[in-house]
């Protein structure tokens, strides 16, 4: 191809390197015209410092494909099978040539890979080529718009197909990954592609079902797609922030499976007028994205009503305790969650537990405003009443309630409990290190020093009690111990039984664990322990060394912890 032109806007790649044309014209103190480029990657700077770089030669569509899959003659395809040199040794390859042969059959290709090609034009003559593809990837290449062309010249007319057919016709998946699309610079110039380039462009391709279309900085999706039998479509890696950018998209009538990975989403709701509805969407990637709580999730059952799969992973919904257990419980539809299936145990216990949850705050809700915010957060509140019936929720009076800035409003009672043989190994431990001195303990291995001392049924057991205000950390709440038990803190850990119970054997798929219960028994706790003792088992956490106060972990005003020697 001949008739090379440099102009601002266009698209070049040197050593692999993808950039735009800003400048074209002469620098001083230097001869000839010169190209001022912006590169994609904003890590290469304003240039890479060479002035005698080699761009990569552009090439249209058929040149990319022959040029990587075949060879120009036969007696070039038995001249590259000569010899390899790998590590400073040269090697025979020996039965590739059949391979390249077959590779050379372009029309009988199915999978094509032209990865960073330097592709900048789309041949308008592939219907005499017979070709076959059904996957194709185009990720990397030099795209301007949809046209097609003999020449490298400027583009003017766009490529536009009346009825796709030939080549167009049987292609299946598409990656544009990496297209170019370039985010807003100081100079306020944007890249050269747009939505409407991927809404033309893939409109030439009627039986499309996968796209993929990620790492391209879109921020707003203003047109549908045309592409009808779409059913799995891939906007990783962009920079969409809310549900509402990406509305068009309800018009595709078959999407199944929607990935919005690594996007910086913070909200899956719309107004109501919008109907932002997805109706056969069954599989959601939320992976790494921004969303903020749980109650972010609320606009899902009416968005995707039959998303049956979601991905959360890494997101800030995880800093939440038993974060899988909220989820499963608002979502009713939800068979699988970040890759584990939801078994029918499961999903019971966390809507068990879920239920619990929502009856605390209701109860420790101070006037009906707040009740009805907690609901509104809480859609399946209602919902699963009706299924489990509704917990009993007891208001403390206000003589009985603690004040908020009171002290007794912040502090849990904890009952720590050892066995005797682990204190006892615990403090040998402790008198073999040089420089501690271990304290003259009773015979029955307690404390002579400790307060608020409450013997176990069990002998063989040792169990104290301390008020310990939520604000502490774990590492102190060690050092609480430690002292209690006239021991090394940092030789044990800390294991809190909650008051929950998980289904065992079949469907354990080790969901997040939950924070300790409410005052006193709720009907739910009491009817999850009612359970058969081989189907349920309590629900433990260990408290992480770190300094995260334990009130993250804990929220009632009792807590029960065993010590275990590491």
């Amino acid at each position: 191809m001949s008739g090379l032109e440099n102009y601002p806007g266009r698209r070049l790649s040197f050593s692999g390197a993808l950039c735009t044309v800003r400048y074209v014209g002469p620098i001083e103190g230097t001869k000839g015209d010169w190209l001022g480029v912006e590169w994609d990657e904003p890590g290469r700077g304003k240039h890479n410092g060479d002035h005698k770089g080699v761009s990569d030669q552009p090439a249209s569509f058929f040149e990319a494909l022959k040029r990587k899959y075949a060879s120009s003659s036969a007696e070039d395809i038995t001249a590259t099978a000569n010899e390899i040199h790998i590590s400073g040794k040269t090697v025979e390859e020996v039965g590739f040539e059949k391979i390249r042969r077959q590779l050379a059959e372009l029309q009988e290709l199915r999978v094509v890979v032209l990865y960073g090609a330097s592709i900048v034009a789309i041949d308008s003559d592939l219907d005499k080529h017979e070709l076959k593809i059904i996957e194709l990837d185009l990720s990397r290449n030099l795209l301007e718009k949809c046209y097609s062309g003999n020449t490298l010249s400027r583009p003017e007319e766009p490529f536009k197909i009346d009825e796709p057919h030939g080549p167009y016709e049987r292609l299946k998946e598409l990656s544009l990954n990496n297209f170019g699309f370039l985010q807003q610079t100081t100079t306020g110039k944007d890249g050269n592609l747009s939505w409407e380039f991927i809404r033309d462009f893939t409109a030439t391709f009627p039986s499309l079902t996968t796209l993929s279309i990620g790492f391209n900085n879109l921020t707003d999706i203003t047109l549908p797609l045309m592409t009808l039998l779409l059913t799995k479509l891939d906007l990783s890696s962009n920079a969409f922030t809310t549900i509402e950018h990406i509305r068009p998209l309800t018009a595709l009538p078959n999407l199944q499976t929607l990935s919005l990975r690594a996007n910086p989403l913070r909200s899956l709701s719309a107004p109501p007028d919008m109907g932002i509805v997805f109706p056969k969407l069954n599989h959601l990637d939320l992976i790494s994205t921004l969303l903020p709580t749980l109650s972010s999730l609320n606009p899902i059952p009416v968005s995707c009503p039959g998303l049956t799969s979601l991905l959360t992973n890494h997101t800030p919904l995880t800093i939440y305790p038993s974060s899988s257990l909220h989820t499963i419980a608002r979502l009713a539809t939800l068979t699988e969650l970040n890759y584990s299936q939801i078994t029918p145990p499961e999903r019971q216990n966390a809507e068990l537990y879920y239920l619990s949850q929502v009856s605390k705050q209701l109860a420790a809700a101070t006037d009906y405003a707040e009740e009805r915010e907690l609901l509104e957060e809480n859609p399946r509140w209602k919902e699963l009443c009706d299924i489990y019936g509704e917990p009993t929720v007891v208001k403390k009076t206000d003589a009985e309630a603690p004040g908020v800035r009171t002290l007794a409003a912040r502090v849990t009672e904890f009952t720590f409990h050892i066995t005797k043989q682990d204190l006892q190994t615990a403090r040998k431990h402790a008198q073999s290190i040089e420089g501690h001195s271990s304290e003259k303990t009773e015979e029955d291995g307690s404390d002579t020093r400790a307060e608020n001392h409450a013997p176990s049924h069990d002998p063989l057991i040792i169990e104290k009690k301390k008020l310990i205000p939520r604000t502490v950390d774990v590492y102190r709440l060690k050092g609480i111990v430690g002292q209690l038990f006239n021991i090394r803190p940092m030789s044990v850990k800390l294991i809190w039984e909650t008051e929950e119970w998980d289904p065992v054997g079949e469907g354990d798929a080790g969901w997040s664990v939950s924070e300790d219960e409410s005052d006193g028994d709720s009907r739910l706790e009491r009817t999850a322990r009612e359970k058969e003792h081989d189907q349920w088992v309590r629900r433990e956490m260990e408290l992480v060394d770190g300094t995260r106060q334990i009130g993250f972990f804990v929220e009632g005003k009792e807590a029960r912890v065993r010590v275990e020697l590491r």
